[in-house]
């Protein structure tokens, strides 16, 4: 079930609810839109579609989807990691937080960052994490961020395993070393 949260002090009405399954084509043209040269316009290739529906399989994973009268221009990733430590708290970490540049500025990724503290907050987590590209520093991403309540206290660091041609569906645990 969809939960909208409304923004009535703002024009226009900004909605933020949980992605489902119908949701693949409008986060696709979302990425597509933030960045051009990540995948062209057109329907979810069966990569696409595959990985949506491990997406929407795992009841640990939720994408989030930011509208403005009702079309979809923002979404974020959010993944809850149970963990034993810290009392067995689980920990949010929040990916891809992305808004189509004509909505931008607009209040669209506050909202959606708002729910997401909103849910990790209702659902006990011990802490919420994210990362964000050292570009974001000049235009406005850490900004964000920081308005609601993040440090920039750790240094992240990334490594890309696999070329995105070799990407498998296999789950961590059960990879082969190769």
């Amino acid at each position: 079930m969809a939960l909208l949260v409304e923004t009535h002090g703002m024009t226009p009405m900004i909605a933020t609810r949980v992605a489902g399954p119908e949701d693949l084509p409008a986060v696709l043209s979302i990425h597509a839109a933030h960045n051009p040269g990540m995948r062209g316009i057109g329907p979810p290739s069966p990569e696409e579609r595959s990985t949506w529906d491990r997406m929407m399989d795992n009841a640990e994973l939720i994408v989030y989807v930011g509208e403005v009268e009702g079309e979809p221009v923002g979404t974020a990733t959010a993944m809850v990691m149970p963990n034993v430590t810290y009392g067995c708290a689980p920990t949010v970490f929040i990916e891809a937080v992305v808004v189509v540049p004509e909505y931008r500025r607009r209040g669209v990724a506050s909202q959606v960052l708002r729910r997401i503290l909103d849910d990790a907050a209702a659902s006990g987590c011990d802490k919420v994490q994210l990362l964000s590209h050292k570009r974001h520093a000049t235009d406005g991403g850490h900004a964000l961020y920081a308005q609601h309540g993040f440090t920039a206290e750790s240094e992240g660091f990334r490594l890309y395993p696999r070329a995105p041609s070799r990407r498998t569906d296999r789950p961590l645990r059960n990879a082969v070393p190769l």
